[in-house]
């Protein structure tokens, strides 16, 4: 939403033009802000349901500002601000101001480079061939965070070097984030890529990101590759994501498959059923004392209505399952209920949520 007097106030404020009849900038103000309630049986895994106000029901609270400024010759100068937070507390996520993105760079023709806090190419390929993740963002309780939210190397690089460039249907992403750690450019260090292929009704990509320790004598590497295809209102959507752990040689990965229909021009229905597994050696996440859990799976089913009241305005609502087993089932009870169930052959959790989201 354009703020006149904001835009003018920040545009002198951060973009200041270098002078010329062609330099003209421009600011956006924008945001999103989602909540929903939602019931969870068995949680932890011990039989304990829980009833809650989640924060970003379905896509994340939050704000941005997005300006731009021209520079001739078809090139300009572009910076994006992204603020996140919560609906249920309201405070600030990841513990930074602009945690959710802040760069500045520069693009034009040839595509565009920015530097700073940014998606990785497993983002932003990842997520587009997510049956419920279409339009509006993922949701509180998405399959895909199976086995921990472990597909994305963390979604977002700090330190980064992210080049996008378009060639007539293909769209390619490179990504580098500097370590910054003494002793060697590999320690902490990230690179990756990513390309989309999109014609008609069909839409194809591959991307892969990896990331070494802080000591560099390690390296977590995750992969994904999805498509999708549209039949009138209908599309089909097919991927896979994975991941490889050089510590104790653990392996994850998910396999999925669903669609989408736009049953009005304001319903909008999606279903999905999602395959996890893992192998290796295995350990809890968040325990001070990594615990050992091996081998596992984990199948899911979701499904999401979501009712556009106007542009801005939707009501939704979502339904999931997870069974999980064997190792799988300590990741999801630790992930979702603080602490992991070793002791059961498998856990059974079911979910529910409603909620409302409104873009400005």
């Amino acid at each position: 939403m354009h703020k006149t007097a904001l835009r003018w106030l920040l545009a002198g404020a951060l973009l200041p033009a270098a002078g010329g009849s062609h330099a003209q900038a421009s600011v956006n103000l924008y945001g999103v802000v989602s909540t929903a309630v939602r019931y969870t049986s068995n949680i932890d895994g011990l039989h304990h349901d829980q009833a809650e106000l989640v924060a970003s029901g379905i896509g994340g609270s939050r704000w941005g500002l997005k300006g731009e400024n021209d520079l001739g010759s078809g090139n300009k100068a572009v910076f994006l601000l992204e603020n996140g937070f919560g609906t249920d507390n309201g405070q600030t996520a990841y513990n930074a101001l602009f945690g959710r993105q802040a760069y500045v760079g520069l693009a034009g023709a040839w595509g565009s480079l920015t530097f700073g806090r940014q998606y990785n190419a497993l983002n932003n390929v990842g997520w587009s061939f997510n049956p419920l993740d279409q339009s509006w963002g993922n949701f509180w309780s998405d399959p895909l965070y199976l086995g921990g939210d472990i597909f994305f190397q963390d979604y977002r690089i700090n330190n980064s070097v992210v080049y996008k460039g378009t060639l007539g249907p293909v769209t390619v992403q490179l990504d580098y984030g500097f370590g910054e750690r003494p002793g060697g450019a590999g320690k902490g260090q990230t690179l990756g890529g990513g390309a989309m292929y999109q014609k008609g009704p069909l839409a194809l990509g591959l991307s892969y990101d990896q990331r070494r320790t802080a000591d560099g004598a390690g390296t977590v590497r995750n992969w994904s590759a999805g498509g999708s295809y549209a039949v009138g209102k209908t599309t089909l959507y097919l991927g896979h994501m994975g991941r490889h752990e050089d510590a104790g040689a653990a392996r994850f990965g998910i396999y999925f498959a669903g669609l989408g229909h736009q049953a009005t021009p304001a319903l909008h229905l999606s279903a999905a059923y999602y395959r996890y597994q893992q192998s290796g050696g295995v350990t809890t996440q968040f325990q001070a004392t990594p615990q050992w859990l091996g081998g596992g799976s984990a199948d899911a089913v979701a499904a999401v209505a979501d009712y556009a009241f106007s542009k801005r305005t939707s009501l939704f609502l979502e339904v999931d399952a997870v069974r999980a087993r064997g190792g799988a089932a300590g990741r999801e009870t630790e992930y979702w209920g603080g602490s992991p169930v070793t002791a059961s052959a498998g856990t059974t959790r079911f979910g529910v949520m409603l909620g409302m989201r409104q873009i400005f």
